[in-house]
């Protein structure tokens, strides 16, 4: 084997730094990497150009968009959508219809053709399931409803990408009759429901088998099974002429029916990270900065509007489904950016020459600007549905009535509120749902309130008494008898929710017992500082629990056991 040249390691080692860098100096302010990678693809195509074989580079590109389909199809869970299909199939499937009719005539006013701005439509109507599921998880709410049914509906999405790049392999020119895109579609759609049943049924029947008697014989052979897998589906994909990446997802899909699945996606998912990650840098690869420099202004328009259209979607149709205005925002927030996967469906319009450079590079701008912006915006939901009311209210006073009094609040939320020395319930869902439950059994009178319209309803038919309504509201909390509670329960997930609540009731009842409910650590003291009389924080409670348990196992004296749990909480509390 002859030496490879220096120059090779050394331009592979500047196209991965120039990236690192940008992705570590974005993550260190809350910002997703792929910024970064995006970012430093974009200098290193405009200042350090002819460095590296742009064919190696579309290579690992390739392989990094099929890893990521793999492993896309591998996280779609049947049974989350089957428990919230209500919502998720119904909201959205309109969401994404409602989203490709509204985007589409957006970009007809922006100069794109018909048939530009029916794909722009598609491309940008789903939102990032990446960049929203980590920042669900690093906010501690993958448990709340909102948290729940925004991944639904991300998985819903992640679905609807095989009609999706169907249609975007299917047309390969600018100049096809609206009959045959027609036909197209009506083919595609029939196709894609068929390829859907086919995973399902497959998965639930022959993959689960295959897998396990691979497992049960050696991890390395299942993780070469995994490799090869992918692979072979990629060859007969090619031989059969059925889109790669569709056949790619749907592969997911079946093995995500697999028990093995989990150890599957963990030995896959190291192997997608750097493919993707490459695949990221070679679109910052295509954006020159000479292009669009000039276009700046009308891409910030373009994309603006794009978000604002989005987010108004999603408002209007959770609205429609009689959920609280909070709660629907909220979700209009997680939902309203643009997915990494229409880098994918623009980069296969532009190969098949429906886009040119120019255009191409204009719509996959736009995409990085809300991927940049929905942290900032997400992180800071709470201040923005407070500073949007107040504008309400201030500017548009009916519309400010109509929602407090129609679509917030039950229009008999109890029947009579005679009630004193009663706990205060402020969410309902499952901390709030077990402490309330526990209250009943002992005949301990309570109140809860809740945003969730469903929740509430189902607690209604259970004899619960329950408001509907925003419990950071302080006339929910004075319609609640605040002033005459003895203790009021935060079981919110959000902080910002958690403190306005603790703030209102102390106006209310300066001697109420308050206790809180906090996911992290730094959370703590700050509830302390507050007044909250008893913080907890579910996972250290659930740390507690199995330390006791194990110490128990061991047959350590429970007066030793009692000692260190107390030493636990005097630490965790900072004392």
């Amino acid at each position: 084997m002859s030496d490879i040249p220096s120059s090779f390691f050394f331009n592979f080692s500047l196209f991965l730094l120039i990236p690192f860098v940008f992705a570590l100096l974005l993550k260190k302010n809350r910002i997703s990497p792929i910024i970064g990678y995006m970012l430093g693809g974009i200098v290193l195509s405009n200042f350090f150009d002819g460095f590296i074989s742009r064919e190696i580079i579309n290579n690992f590109a390739y392989f990094g968009i099929v890893f990521l389909m793999f492993t896309l199809g591998l996280e779609i869970q049947f049974d989350q959508m089957i428990a919230l299909k209500k919502f998720i199939v119904l909201g959205g499937f309109l969401q994404i219809i409602i989203s490709i009719v509204a985007l589409c005539i957006l970009s007809l006013f922006f100069g794109f053709s018909p048939l530009q701005s029916f794909l722009i439509g598609i491309a940008l109507s789903s939102s990032s399931t990446a960049l929203v599921a980590k920042i669900i998880q690093d906010r501690g709410e993958e448990g709340s409803f909102h948290g729940e049914l925004a991944m639904g509906i991300l998985m819903f999405q992640d679905l609807a990408f095989i009609p999706f790049v169907i249609i975007f392999t299917s047309i390969t020119s600018n100049n096809v009759s609206l009959i045959e895109i027609s036909w197209k579609i009506l083919v595609d759609m029939i196709t894609s429901g068929c390829i859907l049943w086919f995973a399902y049924y497959f998965g639930n029947r022959i993959a689960p088998f295959v897998f396990n008697k691979i497992a049960k014989t050696s991890r390395e052979l299942l993780n070469l099974f995994i490799i090869l897998t992918i692979f072979v589906i990629a060859y007969i994909s090619t031989l059969f002429h059925i889109p790669v990446l569709v056949s790619i997802f749907v592969a997911g899909i079946l093995v995500s029916q697999t028990l093995e699945h989990y150890h599957i996606f963990s030995q896959v998912r190291p192997l997608r990270d750097l493919l993707s990650v490459i695949f990221f840098i070679f679109i910052g690869t295509n954006i020159k900065i000479g292009t669009v420099f000039f276009l700046l202004p009308q891409i910030i328009l373009f994309g603006v509007l794009v978000m604002v259209v989005k987010g108004i979607v999603i408002l209007m149709i959770f609205l429609f489904m009689r959920f609280h205005s909070k709660l629907a925002f909220y979700l209009s927030l997680f939902l309203f950016q643009i997915d990494e996967d229409a880098f994918i469906l623009m980069s296969v319009a532009y190969a098949n020459k429906v886009f040119t450079r120019e255009e191409y590079l204009f719509v996959i701008t736009a995409v990085m600007l809300s991927l940049l912006v929905t942290p900032f915006l997400i992180n800071g939901k709470e201040n923005a549905y407070r500073f949007i009311r107040a504008l309400i209210n201030q500017y548009i006073p009916f519309l400010h009535t109509y929602i407090k009094h129609r679509l917030d609040r039950n229009q008999s939320p109890i029947d009579t509120l005679e009630i004193k020395n009663h706990v205060i319930l402020c969410g309902y869902g499952r901390i709030g749902s077990y402490v309330g439950r526990a209250l009943m059994l002992s005949n301990i009178p309570f109140i809860a309130i809740d945003y969730n319209f469903r929740t509430v309803e189902k607690a209604k038919r259970e004899g619960i008494n329950i408001i509907y309504g925003d419990p950071t509201d302080m006339d929910i909390l004075d319609y609640a008898e605040t002033e005459s509670a003895v203790a009021i329960v935060t079981a919110l997930p959000d902080r910002f929710s958690q403190e306005t609540i603790i703030l209102n009731a102390r106006k209310l009842n300066k001697s109420i017992l308050i206790i809180g409910r906090v996911h992290r650590k730094k959370d703590h003291k700050r509830m302390k500082d507050m007044g909250v009389r008893i913080v907890v924080q579910p996972e250290f409670e659930a740390s507690l629990s199995i330390i006791k348990k194990l110490l128990l196992l061991k047959r350590v004296p429970k007066e030793e056991i009692i000692e260190k749990l107390h030493y636990f909480k005097l630490e965790q509390e900072g004392i």
